[in-house]
């Protein structure tokens, strides 16, 4: 392999100005146990060169200060990792950690696998841990878990959030132990870690959405239910169809469908598009849907498979087996054919479905700003505040667009009879304690379900 092309890094005005003094001169130079020899008569590049317990480490500088001054650098970057080995310590641990973390970010992480969205998420993850190590000029060697607490209590104000940077910080010193950045000791030092809210204020952790929910909307008699009912999915439907062009659609296929935002999104009336891995392929003769499919920001990618790499073909259903009797199967036969007309004419380019303002695939972040949450606050289901850290207001809504896939989990396996190999396959779970854990769960009309069962089976018993 061939090794990269050395690039000239320019020295600090104190290098500059001795090298240019050895340079007339002629004499050596010693910086940091370092020796810099300036060109003579019959060697006309500079040369950098140190001894290491008897081995010799020698690097051309070439012949301006810039490419020098790059040499040194990299032998004493060289020259610092055996001291690191010789000292026990792992091989890369003087690195800069700021550089170790932009560059972790930048092949995709600990597997090389991540996309640009992920990037970016790591990159606002990490920048107050970047901007500290920068700061203090911290090399891997000396992260303390005191650092990791700074960066923790400088990035959130939640305890929730606080969570997932940790496991992002262990896996990313869990991938720096093994590659010879960090000590067993750095990762265990992790475990000793936690957020912990200013002192003096009184933060308390807020109930996540389905805890709020059962709270906030519960009554004297039952606990509010976390799983929308079939009324509660219309409601929704008509208040998004206010505030979006194909917003009841869009609603009632979620419930119906369970597919997640990213793959109904891009749902399309075009085989071609879905070919191309840009669309999930609304099959109007079939009565399927060919989820393949997800929304994928990167831009070196050409598409993105689904989550859990299913490919699947999900089944519409008919009126008939539709509770709220939302004619889906008719309603989708429709906008298939205005969407590929507005292909045609240029302004929808993947004959998408739920195309954004643009013609372009709705984000999902915009979509619940535009759209979810003033429909969900029209409807009286924006929750009490609670608040960070700082004492700033902050609400969860009592359903969200994931909310359908719950729906479409408790119809299929309580309605329509769904096996549970039929249930995992149509949804794309990954196993069935994923959908008893969070897909079954209750409505408001739960409690009144079997309190109407009883009666039912007491006069079934009274008339035999």
């Amino acid at each position: 392999m061939k090794t990269p092309k050395r690039k000239p890094i320019e020295p600090s005005p104190k290098l500059a100005k001795s090298l240019e003094k050895a340079l007339k001169s002629g004499d050596k130079l010693e910086v940091d146990g370092i020796t810099i020899v300036p060109p003579t008569p019959s060697h006309k590049n500079w040369r950098v060169k140190v001894f290491f317990r008897s081995q010799a480490i020698e690097r051309s500088g070439g012949q301006t200060l810039g490419m020098v001054n790059a040499a040194f650098l990299e032998v004493k970057a060289i020259v610092d990792s055996l001291h690191s080995g010789a000292l026990g310590l792992p091989e890369h641990s003087a690195e800069q950690l700021a550089d170790v973390i932009i560059d972790y970010i930048e092949q995709g992480g600990k597997d090389n696998i991540w996309k640009q969205g992920t990037k970016d998420d790591r990159e606002d993850d990490f920048n107050h841990l970047i901007k500290l190590a920068r700061e203090q000029k911290l090399t891997c060697a000396e992260l303390r878990p005191s650092h990791l607490r700074t960066y923790l209590n400088g990035a959130t104000k939640t305890a929730t959030r606080g969570k997932h940077l940790l496991g992002v910080l262990r896996t990313f010193i869990t991938w720096g132990n093994a590659s010879g950045y960090f000590t067993i000791e750095q990762l265990q030092q992790v475990s000793q870690v936690k957020w912990t809210p200013p002192k003096g204020s009184t933060y308390r952790a807020a109930p996540n959405r389905r805890q709020q929910s059962k709270l906030y909307f519960g009554t004297t008699e039952s606990a509010g239910g976390e799983v929308p009912t079939h009324d509660q999915v219309i409601a929704f439907a008509k208040a998004c169809q206010q505030k979006f062009p194909y917003g009841e659609g869009f609603i009632h296929t979620s419930a119906n469908l369970g597919t997640r935002a990213n793959e109904t999104f891009i749902f399309t009336a075009s085989r071609e598009i879905h070919l191309k891995g840009l669309g999930n392929f609304v099959d109007i003769e079939n009565q399927t849907v060919m989820v393949h499919w997800q929304f994928t920001d990167d831009q070196n990618k050409h598409n993105k498979t689904t989550k859990n790499k299913k490919f699947r073909t999900v089944i519409i259903p008919p009126t008939s087996n539709i509770a709220t009797q939302f004619d889906l199967r008719g309603w989708l036969a429709n906008r298939c054919a205005e969407a590929l007309k507005e292909q045609a004419a240029g302004t929808n380019e993947l004959a998408l479905i739920f195309p954004s303002p643009k013609g372009r695939v709705n984000n999902l972040n915009a979509f619940n700003g535009r759209v979810i949450r003033p429909a969900s606050e029209s409807l009286g289901w924006k929750m009490p505040a609670y608040q960070n850290a700082d004492g700033e207001d902050m609400h969860m809504y009592r359903f969200t667009i994931h909310s359908m896939r719950d729906r479409f989990g408790t119809t299929a396996a309580d309605e329509w009879g769904y096996s549970e190999r039929q249930l995992l396959e149509q949804g794309s779970w990954a196993d069935p304690q994923t959908v008893r854990k969070f897909y079954l769960g209750t409505t408001d009309e739960t409690y009144r379900s079997v309190k109407d069962l009883h009666e039912k089976q007491v006069g079934s018993s009274l008339s035999a």
